[in-house]
């Protein structure tokens, strides 16, 4: 088992800093580990599914995987679900357990976010890949970049509430993400 290169950008290593900096409650390492038990369930779905990852990169906003060759599209579909599936089995085991409700909050919300419709995130890629099955990949460009709209709308609209109302703005930074992410072209080939 070959695990390829693993990079990590400075934006990893300020925002990793910040917000430990910041955390007084020892939040920081849960959400590490969320994310990390995300990134294994993609990586060991990939795996079983016969991918091999070429280069793990984690940013400020995330991990991405690189793999050797793109995966068909019902490969590429489990895997994306594998990450927020792992995070709610995590979820699961952990809410019964008084110490890891935290925990097992922390891995619900990182699934559902995760699970949005949006291209950027793996409910928008598994949906992808079944509309490509079902109806080709011009259907599924099609569906998936309305709903990237729509999505990134209301995400956008409520953190305009949000900031106006309560002063917090990480929903609009949120949709400014996933505003971003409208403008680069879908690439099966990178988690």
């Amino acid at each position: 088992m070959r695990l390829g290169r693993v990079e990590a950008t400075v934006g990893f290593f300020l925002l990793a800093a910040w917000l430990n900096y910041l955390d007084r409650s020892c939040f920081v390492p849960m959400v590490m580990l969320a994310c990390a038990a995300h990134e294994l369930g993609h990586y060991g779905a990939i795996r079983m599914l016969g991918g091999e990852v070429k280069r793990i990169r984690l940013t400020a906003i995330g991990a991405e995987m690189v793999l050797d060759r793109p995966l068909g599209y019902w490969q590429e579909g489990l895997s994306a679900l594998a990450g927020p599936g792992t995070n709610l089995l995590l979820a699961l085991a952990c809410c019964h357990w008084r110490d890891g409700v935290t925990f097992a909050g922390l891995n619900l919300a990182l699934a559902l976010f995760n699970m949005l419709p949006v291209g950027r995130l793996d409910g928008g890629r598994a949906l992808y890949c079944v509309l490509a099955l079902l109806g080709g990949p011009k259907l599924a460009g099609g569906v998936g970049g309305w709903l990237d709209v729509l999505c990134t709308a209301a995400a956008g609209a409520a953190g305009l509430m949000l900031a106006g109302t309560r002063g917090n703005f990480t929903l609009l930074l949120v949709a400014l993400w996933l505003l971003g992410g409208l403008f680069q072209q879908n690439n099966c080939s990178e988690w």
